[in-house]
């Protein structure tokens, strides 16, 4: 990879200045073990909105479930990307702490896409482990939401939250 500065000539013609390399070239091998390894997190959100999409079906879940992950997917994906943006012009950013809680809530699904294809937030490691931390968390709880007690409490708040 090789990275520059924009510079302008005498004739405020557009050149490259300060030309660097910033990456080394890796063998084929280990290019092909990281890309397999940035994968697995778009893998894992995969399948588990394919289960979650599963147990809507099978009435497990209530189908607002499925709704706040998509929705909440969505808003954090925009998150990410409003704050890629704000990070590339060195702008205002969102909290650390507004990411992780938005994943936590039920967008990380949309948080690993955005990871993934914005390339946001997927290096730093102190912050993937906080964000994986808060992916076992939600699915935690969604995992109680499938037994019986919880199934109870999620239709008494649906119930609370429809009539009230």
């Amino acid at each position: 990879m090789v990275t520059y500065d924009l510079a302008f000539d005498e004739k405020r013609r557009p050149r490259a200045s300060g030309v660097r390399r910033s990456a080394p070239i890796r063998p084929k091998s280990q290019a092909t073990a990281a890309s397999t390894s940035r994968s697995v997190p778009m893998v894992v959100a995969s399948l588990f909105v394919l289960f979650v999409i599963e147990e809507t079906l099978t009435g497990r879940l209530p189908p607002a479930v499925i709704a706040t992950y998509g929705v909440v997917s969505i808003l954090t994906f925009l998150v990410y990307q409003f704050d890629k943006s704000a990070a590339r012009h060195g702008q205002w950013r969102t909290k650390e702490s507004s990411l992780l809680f938005l994943g936590l809530a039920g967008g990380w699904p949309g948080a690993v896409l955005a990871q993934r294809l914005l390339r946001h937030k997927s290096r730093k490691q102190s912050f993937q482990m906080a964000f994986w931390g808060t992916v076992v968390m939600n699915s935690v709880v969604l995992g109680w939401l499938l037994t019986d007690s919880g199934s109870k409490f999620l239709g008494q708040l649906l119930n609370w939250l429809r009539d009230g």
